[in-house]
């Protein structure tokens, strides 16, 4: 069983019933289950990472979520009242000009059609699922098209060596495994994936590295040992 949700991210959050990737990756860091196993998925990333996503995936979040204070930046609401000002993420000029420049290198990217896969493809849409074990669990791909799926990192270096250690230090195959079977239940494909990694500072160096197929099931086997114990070690005790 596959269904899918359009909902915010906290919603998506807030699910006790499921376990998300990040779940899983916390376990495989510390071999513990988190202290809450449901609502252990919270999104953690920086500032600047949570920024870019929602003004590369989700324009209308971030114009709803962010206030940037810089004339020069487009917004919709140039007016806005000292409440609604003071509920939202302020952002300095030299913020903006970051999220920006790393906006402008993603879709002026030629390595790979950055452009065409963000523009057909499903952004920020919650997966959910029953595994053949009845486990069940749950994902948020940043981006999936028929055939492709992406995943957008802001990073401090992201040429293909400083960058293969960041996704081994944070286990981000795992993920990667995570969300393909995500889709593939989904479209009944077996998608690419890609990681699309971007500086958030000077140069705004981007690089996309997609994961080879043996990379994919090397992940893919680690990740079904991952959920194998996670499942034992949420069961309840004889």
């Amino acid at each position: 069983m596959c269904q899918t949700r359009r909902e915010s991210l906290a919603e998506y959050l807030a699910d006790r019933a499921y376990v998300s990737s990040s779940q899983l990756r916390r376990f495989a860091r510390s071999g513990k289950l988190p202290r809450d196993t449901a609502a252990s998925g919270v999104f953690n990333g920086s500032l600047m990472g949570e920024a870019l996503h929602s003004l590369i995936l989700e324009p209308e979040v971030f114009e709803a979520q962010y206030l940037v204070l810089d004339s020069s930046a487009p917004s919709k609401k140039k007016c806005l009242s000292e409440s609604d000002a003071m509920q939202k993420v302020w952002l300095d000029p030299w913020q903006w000009s970051a999220l920006a420049k790393a906006r402008e290198a993603i879709l002026n990217c030629t390595q790979a059609p950055l452009g065409d896969w963000l523009s057909r493809g499903r952004t920020e849409l919650s997966i959910y699922w029953s595994d053949e074990s009845g486990r069940r669990w749950k994902a948020r791909p940043d981006c999936f098209t028929d055939d492709v799926v992406l995943d957008l990192k802001t990073t401090l270096d992201c040429r293909p060596g400083p960058f293969a250690r960041t996704r081994e230090r944070m286990w981000y195959d795992l993920q990667a495994a995570h969300y393909v079977d995500a889709v593939g239940r989904l479209t009944a494909n077996r998608c690419r994936f890609a990681y699309v990694a971007v500086e958030t500072s000077p140069p705004y160096a981007l690089w996309v590295h997609e994961l080879s197929a043996a990379e994919i099931l090397r992940a893919t086997a680690q990740l079904e040992h991952l959920k194998t114990a996670f499942a034992a070690a949420a069961a309840p005790p004889d």
